[in-house]
């Protein structure tokens, strides 16, 4: 992680929009952690009027969002909702990944290239220049 410091304080100005119920499942330690290690010259503006998903949020925050929403403030039925929608999203990922870098797909293109160059190249007839020709006869003759 990149910026943690920085991303603390995101996390921070998100979880303070909690109701208190739910900064109250948070454990003290982890308030305490987001106090001490967050930037203090770093500001983050939250939008009130945005929904949470545009705001534009570093990947990183998301993450420890994430991480505190699974761990503190899920019951287990909706963890387990989430687990399952966060194994679908990586199998989706993954099959992306297998389409955009597929192995047996990567010589395939490389192969047509080489049968289009062998296709547009044809024979050539040779000939010696006349400043060729001059000069093997002075090579031959001296």
């Amino acid at each position: 992680m990149i910026d943690v410091d920085k991303r603390l304080v995101e996390v921070e100005t998100i979880l303070e929009k909690l109701e208190t119920t739910y900064k109250n499942k948070i454990p003290k330690e982890i308030w305490e952690y987001i106090k001490q290690n967050k930037d203090s010259d770093y500001t983050f503006s939250y939008n009130d009027e945005e929904h949470l998903m545009n705001q534009s949020l570093n990947i990183d925050t998301v993450a420890i969002l994430t991480y505190i929403n699974m761990e503190y403030l899920l019951d287990k039925k909706q963890k387990q909702e989430t687990t399952e929608l966060l194994k679908k999203d990586e199998i989706f990922l993954e099959k992306k990944k297998r389409e955009k870098y597929n192995p047996g797909d990567l010589f395939k293109n490389k192969n047509s290239k080489v049968e289009k160059a062998k296709e547009t190249v044809a024979m050539v007839a040779y000939k010696e220049s006349i400043f060729t020709r001059i000069k093997n006869w002075f090579k031959w003759t001296f």
